[in-house]
């Protein structure tokens, strides 16, 4: 017999579909700081703990995020970004094109947003799995990290906003092929990491690509203002030229923020 929910259970959940109808009806603005729990309480007619447990749940779905000591804030994006993997696979024909960017760029643009870019590259010894991968030696600098950490600002954004974070790549390459080269250079030129590559003798032409969802680790929750309790979606790229890896990608995107979409086309 299926046991009645609880007064409790029923009255949190009712708290938190109203404050996603509030969210999404407009009464509060993207990025505005919501009221205390004691003030949303007395303002719905509920308790205190409904109220907490509530944004507990709606911060777990990307609405609002959560600030130590400073409260609840409306995410500043409610839109989804679509990632067009088929568009991904068209521009990859060509070793000039960082399709990746070209397609965030182009989904951001029509959603009135800019993407902003902030890149440290370094030279370290990679993760065991990575070396692995890459059949690199297991002791000392053995890769090329190039990690980038990608918001998405309002296009009349102030210069010292740099939005919201919306992506954590980091890039890993063979360090007898990218050290000493322009992949060491913040800015790689016009073109781009797949560009140099092929210039290098290793133009990719074989990607793979494997997508995991998984709790965030602190660090990255860190990063993209989310929770705990939310997800990641991780994008494990690898690109290969003559049967080498010589790229491996870790794609870090919230899950509440991203969708992905897939075209094919069979035999008739």
């Amino acid at each position: 017999m299926t046991q009645a929910p609880s007064p409790a259970s029923v009255e949190f959940r009712r708290v938190a579909q109203q404050l996603r109808d509030d969210v999404h009806g407009g009464t509060y603005q993207p990025g505005e700081r919501l009221p205390s729990a004691a003030e949303l309480a007395n303002q719905m007619g509920s308790n205190r703990s409904a109220v907490e447990r509530a944004i507990r749940l709606v911060a777990s779905e990307g609405l609002v995020t959560t600030r130590k000591g400073s409260g609840a804030f409306v995410s500043r994006i409610l839109k989804r970004v679509t990632r067009h993997t088929t568009s991904l696979l068209r521009k990859r024909s060509s070793p000039e094109a960082d399709a990746n960017r070209e397609a965030l760029e182009a989904q951001l643009q029509g959603m009135g947003l800019v993407p902003r870019y902030f890149l440290n590259v370094r030279k370290e010894q990679a993760p065991e799995v990575v070396t692995e991968l890459l059949g690199l030696k297991r002791s000392g600098e053995n890769v090329l990290v190039r990690e980038e950490r990608v918001y998405a600002a309002a296009a009349d954004a102030s210069p010292t906003d740099p939005g919201t974070p919306v992506q954590l790549t980091t890039t890993y390459l063979p360090l007898d092929i990218a050290g000493g080269t322009a992949l060491e250079h913040q800015d790689p030129g016009p073109l781009g990491v797949h560009g140099r590559l092929a210039e290098l003798g290793h133009r990719p032409s074989e990607f793979t690509e494997t997508i995991e969802v998984r709790p965030p680790r602190d660090d990255e929750a860190e990063f993209l203002e989310i929770d705990a309790d939310n997800r990641v979606v991780q994008l494990t790229q690898t690109s290969a030229a003559a049967g080498r890896i010589v790229e491996i990608a870790l794609c870090v995107l919230p899950a509440h923020l991203w969708s992905f979409s897939y075209q094919w086309t069979t035999d008739a």
